[in-house]
């Protein structure tokens, strides 16, 4: 049962690091940056690093470990494991250390390119902390980390497509929001950032976004806005050939307002036309 329950924490605070956003915390420590892009030539080293704060009034011992990872849902679901080239060719500088109440600390880490493998490489460096002097005999353990996307010398697969488009189709405004999903169709094994263009019509606007890491056979809903003006227009999204449209009307509220404006005097003048029209018959027959 007391396994159970530790597996569940480490899955509930994994769940809380791995949100993607810029900081992540789970139960009094905090990490950032949340994610660390790179790119080596051949046989290059680099060196990262990764600030750990504690702002709780209690001390934290924290013991540091590396993980790579893979995607395994179409919602950015991850599954980490061990990987041992992983794990021998990104090497942090402190493997454990403790951190007093409101401290913080700077952590450096060196990614090897000579020992990673060639490609792409995922991989996370996590924190675990548990609490050094527990409260009520009752102690924490939770796991939090910075996730790192690196290309070794040669990058893996970039062949996506684009999926779907979902728009409202009338937009009170002048930018145009909605979704759009990608699906990376190469091997499962490699993943990327496809980067993909928006574009408009007929204002010829066009803008280029960086979407959601997706792994092979894998797919993403990205979130996007562009800038088009008022009017009808026709937005795409696309990738290397790929691509997905729909038509919307942004329209501004007081331009609405102006439209129904117009729209009521326009019914208002057609009946008074018509009970005019019909007096003018109902004089003429009674004058016949």
């Amino acid at each position: 049962m007391k396994l159970k329950m530790l597996l569940f924490g480490f899955t509930l605070a994994i769940g809380m690091a791995f949100s993607w956003a810029p900081t992540s915390s789970a139960l009094g420590l905090k990490v950032a940056p949340l994610e660390y892009k790179t790119t080596l030539k051949e046989n290059e080293q680099k060196t990262g690093v990764i600030d750990v704060s504690n702002p709780t009034g209690q001390t934290v011992h924290v013991k540091t470990s590396v993980q790579a990872f893979k995607q395994i849902d179409n919602n950015g679901g991850l599954q980490f494991y061990d990987d041992e080239r992983t794990a021998i060719g990104i090497r942090s500088d402190l493997s454990e250390f403790d951190l007093g109440p409101r401290e913080a600390l700077r952590m450096s880490f060196t990614i090897d390119g000579k020992l990673l493998p060639e490609g792409d490489v995922y991989a996370a460096i996590f924190f675990t902390t548990d609490l050094a002097k527990p409260r009520n005999g009752v102690g924490q353990l939770v796991r939090v980390g910075t996730i790192l996307s690196i290309v070794n010398k040669t990058p893996g697969s970039r062949s996506a497509a684009i999926t779907d488009v979902s728009m409202p189709f009338l937009q009170f405004t002048d930018t145009v929001s909605g979704a759009y999903k990608v699906r990376n169709t190469g091997a499962a094994s490699g993943g990327f950032y496809p980067t993909v263009t928006l574009s408009d019509w007929p204002t010829g606007k066009k803008k280029d976004v960086e979407s959601s890491l997706v792994f092979g056979g894998r797919e993403r809903q990205n979130d996007f806005r562009l800038p088009t003006g008022f009017g009808f227009h026709y937005v795409k999204v696309g990738y290397k050939g790929s691509e997905k449209g729909q038509w919307v009307v942004t329209i501004a509220p007081w331009m609405l307002i102006a439209l129904v404006m117009v729209l009521l005097i326009i019914g208002i003048e057609l009946l008074l036309y018509k009970r005019r029209h019909k007096s003018h018959r109902k004089k003429t027959a009674s004058t016949s």
